[in-house]
């Protein structure tokens, strides 16, 4: 499928007309820095980004209003068991419909209001913050003494002792004693005032490697943070008996809670087929009994056409998605407190159906911080599926989807996602596969079908015992992390071939028979051919060993490298 500009220029797949990174002219266009959205301007925010190291989403200063959206967003995700529809595109629409019902039927005839009470906590945090600042005096430099004669120095009297002036407050100190103080707060907003003191100032004094005589600044710096984020929470409670009313006038499905929550989320590169798998899995999920229609859904894709208008922008349009990202993230971060303040409030959560690209959640390392510090820690069940595509295919189906949803990326971008994400995939499941909680279920599936189709199992199975139906997948899984992200077409994305080996790419599949007592390799009618017990492999189905591996030189190739116990014939 192509495209024509009024230039004559022929866009597709391989050509989109968009670049990675926002272009110079459109940066203004950005919902961080967009009048109606925020009220510091891009120089602004730059400008404090130069100050602090802290990234732009961090600094944005939100109007009342645009808080109110976030929250709106935050509280419709976490708490309406929004329906799915039979298309992927159902779900965006049905959520967006129901948040602008509730924005305007039930929030716009409170909304003075609610400014009014974000603008006096502005108020009293300046003072606040003034008089807390005020009371800093930094540690007085050690004086240099003058040089004098050295025969003056002989024969004159023993200096004069100047009373010592009171040690001062260093940075450093003054950076900890707000930290400690948020810690020892018991007050909510005293808490978050000292918290962002900390957090605000902590970042000056690494950037710049002190705090500067400039108090004024560093007053307004921590005011806009507190709006930002304690200032979006009592945003938050101010809207949630607004929703409590829409929810019951208009007959909205509550997410119920769970004695035993299910998490199922969907791994996999941006424009791997995760969302198109969402609707399909839920028709599953219902076939076993499950009430798939009672999940709470975070795709945050589908909130960027409530932040941003893609149709105004003109030629900007392409760039819709990269000027809202920013803002997602900004949302994304409250919906993860929002569900985790409620859980620690509940001792439980809803089912959740979690369908996201976001580079962290590749991070094995930060597996014990989401079961510690996050809603995941209230899961009973974990559902895991790996969604795993072809990188270039993704280039393809991001075009499609570009074209029927306005949401387009460059090649690059496609192409590093992919690195990245396949990057991640092993780390993040050998992680969750050594924690004792939650229960860990997981499916891979081989996503090389025609949109509408059901993935085909690769491999499935939990803690003790997986199953394996096709090793290459899992094979595939390194050798998608090795692909040249700068290609131009489908033939420069691989890498050599020599690259592809299978001998070089068996990391993920041999790790698997060492991490998981028993590994099971079976037909896709279940018949099992190999037994792995303890990372010793046995042959169980000679004949259908040595049949799949005489079908598929690549299969043959992998079954060489497994450390088989008693290797079949290869003669056909």
């Amino acid at each position: 499928m192509t495209t024509t500009n009024a230039g004559g220029e022929r866009f597709h797949a391989w050509n989109p007309g968009i670049g990675t990174g926002i272009p110079a002219a459109f940066r203004d266009l950005e919902t961080l820095y967009r009048p109606e959205c925020t009220l510091a301007s891009r120089d602004e925010i730059e400008a404090y980004m130069s100050l602090t190291g802290l990234p732009p989403e961090r600094l944005a200063v939100f109007r009342p209003e645009r808080l109110v959206l976030h929250e709106l967003i935050v509280r419709v995700t976490a708490e309406i068991a929004v329906p799915e529809g039979a298309e992927e595109e159902a779900f965006g629409k049905n959520f967006r419909h129901i948040a602008l019902t509730v924005l305007t039927r039930y929030v716009a005839p409170h909304l003075a209001e609610i400014e009014a009470r974000h603008v006096a906590l502005g108020r009293r945090v300046e003072r606040a913050v003034s008089e807390l600042l005020g009371g800093h005096r930094p540690a007085p430099a050690p004086a240099v003494p003058k040089p004098r004669h050295w025969l003056s120095r002989l024969l004159a009297p023993g200096p004069r002792q100047a009373p010592p002036e009171p040690p001062g407050e260093s940075d450093e100190q003054t950076v900890a004693r707000f930290t400690t103080l948020a810690e020892q707060a018991n007050d909510p907003e005293t808490r978050a005032i000292h918290k962002s003191l900390a957090r605000v100032l902590g970042a000056i004094l690494l950037t710049r490697g002190s705090l500067g005589a400039d108090r004024e600044l560093l007053v307004r710096l921590v005011r806009h943070h507190v709006g930002n984020t304690y200032g979006s929470r009592i945003v938050g409670e101010a809207i949630a008996p607004l929703l409590e009313q829409a929810i019951e006038r208009e007959g909205l499905q509550r997410a119920p809670l769970r004695e035993t929550p299910i998490l199922i989320s969907l791994k996999g590169p941006s424009a791997a087929g995760k969302s198109s798998l969402r609707p399909m899995l839920k028709r599953v999920m219902r076939e076993h009994g499950i009430e798939a229609e009672r999940f709470v859904t975070i795709s945050p894709d589908i909130w960027r056409r409530l932040l941003l208008d893609f149709e105004s922008l003109g030629d900007a349009r392409k760039y819709a998605g990269q000027l809202t990202s920013r803002e997602v993230m900004v949302v994304d971060a409250k919906l993860d407190r929002h569900i985790r303040d409620k859980a620690q409030r509940d001792q439980t959560i809803p089912d959740i159906l979690v369908d996201r690209f976001r580079f962290d959640s590749f991070d094995g390392t930060a597996v014990a911080r989401v079961l510690h510090k996050t809603y995941a820690s209230f899961v009973h069940t974990m559902y895991m599926y790996f969604v795993v595509t072809p990188p270039s295919e993704t280039v393809e189906r991001g075009w499609r989807r570009a074209l029927e949803r306005g949401r387009y990326k460059s090649v690059e971008d496609f192409l590093g996602h992919s690195v990245e994400a396949y990057s991640g995939m092993s780390k993040i499941f050998f992680r969750w596969l050594a924690q004792r909680r939650p229960d860990y279920r997981y499916v891979f599936l081989d996503n090389r079908v025609p949109k509408g189709e059901f993935p085909k199992l690769a491999a499935s199975g939990d803690q003790r015992e997986m199953t394996i139906v096709d090793p290459l997948v899992l094979v595939n899984i390194e050798r998608y992390r090795r692909i040249n992200i700068y290609a131009r077409n489908p033939q420069e994305v691989d890498p050599p071939t020599a690259r592809l080996a299978i001998a070089d790419n068996m990391g993920f599949l041999l790790h698997c028979l060492r991490a998981i007592e028993t590994v099971k390799f079976a037909s896709s009618d279940g018949d099992v051919y190999l037994y792995a017990r303890n990372g010793r492999v046995e042959v169980v189905d000679r004949s259908m060993f040595s049949s799949l591996g005489s079908a598929d030189p690549e299969l043959r190739e992998v079954f060489a490298q497994l450390p088989v116990l008693t290797p079949p014939s290869t003669a056909t």
